[in-house]
């Protein structure tokens, strides 16, 4: 049916007992306009306006309940090429008014705004909207400003009020961008911790700091590839990680909200020794090596390295050795300083042997307690066994000087700013 054979607004208000919303589109026929999209998109974007405009929608509700929806629900009841007309759900009670009446109203006067552009008058008028509505009206503008053709949008009531203001299709799209609008700042944060889960699929991600902070987000596009393969070998959970995370905080002015989103951009899953934790080991041994040294008078006195402190030094030696030496601590220290640790402390070099007798010789050693004398034998076989060591410490006292050398190199690279 043509726009020139339907009633008018007002006629059929009256008839019908409904509130009846006009949009017509100005073109100069052939136009795509409302008729082109069947009348359904306008008719969406005005009910969740309307719904959205309803006092009942307090803040404490993220949606509209069922019964303010149903209330402002609007059906097509005339469509053309460049007009849609549309009437609300519910009827005028004894006064005029329907259910719909105040929000319609409420969205009228924000056309009225909306068609002199992005103006201070609209600003005001939007900061003291709840945001779904903002949202909402950006959107309904979008849809208006299709037609690119100025647009009519008239408003009749069962009471006899009938109403229209033309808004510019360039101004619409104005103020849709305003609403829409985003500043997105980004920051990167490298984090090292635990990564506690991981859904490719689902693109999300949780990680907990050393530092006590978590985090959770999304996958980059990047690491959902290397994730969502079939073929792709899944971290287990909880894993040692370090990270990249892009913090995102997008402001909406129209709206005076801001959001933060974490976005997972770098991960490794095997990311080599703890510097901090490396670092404080390699202290508390070098610290306990060079106190023995000091105390030491040279060759005459007993070795300054116990069984313990070989068991712990072969310890750190064998993971420094075994970690990746492009990541963690290893990658602060110079390969020639690990190296020469581990040599040092070989079980077959003389730091290595001087423990194994240190260790040997408790039990020997306990002979003569409790007043007990073993008799000469043992007493010879123990003096054997003094000079024996008296001769491997004299054999690994360089090797013990060289020893709390290279742990001194390695603190000092350890304690420089990372590369």
């Amino acid at each position: 049916m043509e726009r020139h054979d339907w009633i008018t607004a007002d006629a059929e208000a009256a008839e019908t007992g409904r509130d009846v919303i006009g949009l017509y589109a100005r073109t100069d026929g052939g136009a795509a306009a409302f008729g082109a999209q069947g009348g359904g998109e306008p008719a969406a974007a005005l009910q969740d306006v309307l719904a959205s405009l309803d006092v009942r929608w307090t803040d404490g509700t993220k949606t509209a309940a069922a019964a303010i929806r149903r209330d402002n629900a609007l059906v097509v009841t005339a469509r053309a090429l460049n007009a849609v007309r549309l009437a609300s759900a519910g009827t005028a009670d004894l006064f005029g008014v329907t259910p719909a009446t105040g929000a319609v109203g409420r969205l009228f006067e924000l056309m009225q705004a909306a068609g002199c552009g992005v103006t201070d008058d609209l600003r005001a008028r939007l900061r003291e909207m709840r945001a779904p509505a903002v949202l909402a009206f950006g959107r309904l503008a979008a849809v208006l400003a299709q037609p690119e053709a100025p647009v009519v949008f008239e408003w009749a009531t069962p009471a006899g009020d009938c109403r229209a203001v033309d808004a510019d299709a360039r101004l619409l799209r104005e103020v849709s961008a305003y609403i829409d609008a985003t500043e997105t700042t980004s920051v990167f944060v490298p984090v090292r911790g635990s990564l506690t889960a991981l859904n490719a699929a689902g693109r999300t991600f949780r990680l907990e700091g050393d530092d006590g902070r978590g985090y959770a987000g999304k996958l980059s596009a990047k690491l959902r590839r290397r994730y969502i393969r079939p073929e792709a070998a899944l971290p287990v959970l909880p894993a040692a990680a370090e990270a990249v995370i892009e913090r995102r905080t997008v402001y909406k002015a129209s709206i005076d909200e801001e959001t933060t989103v974490d976005v997972l951009t770098e991960l490794d899953t095997d990311p080599g020794l703890d510097r901090d934790e490396t670092l404080q080991a390699l202290r508390e041994l070098h610290a306990r090596l060079d106190a023995a040294l000091e105390q030491d008078g040279g060759y005459e006195q007993p070795s300054p390295v116990t069984a313990d402190d070989y068991a712990e030094l072969a310890e750190v030696a064998a993971r420094l050795d075994a970690s990746n030496p492009l990541k963690g601590a290893r990658r602060e220290l110079h390969p020639g300083d690990v190296a020469d640790m581990r040599s040092l402390l070989a079980e077959g070099r003389p730091i290595g042997r001087l423990a194994a007798a240190e260790g040997g010789a408790h039990a020997a050693d306990g002979d003569g307690e409790d007043g007990y004398d073993a008799g000469p034998a043992a007493r010879a076989a123990r003096q054997k066994a003094a000079a024996e060591r008296q001769k491997l410490t004299v054999a690994a006292y360089a090797d013990i000087v060289k020893l709390a050398g290279r742990l001194a190199n390695m603190i000092g690279d350890l304690e420089r700013e990372p590369s």
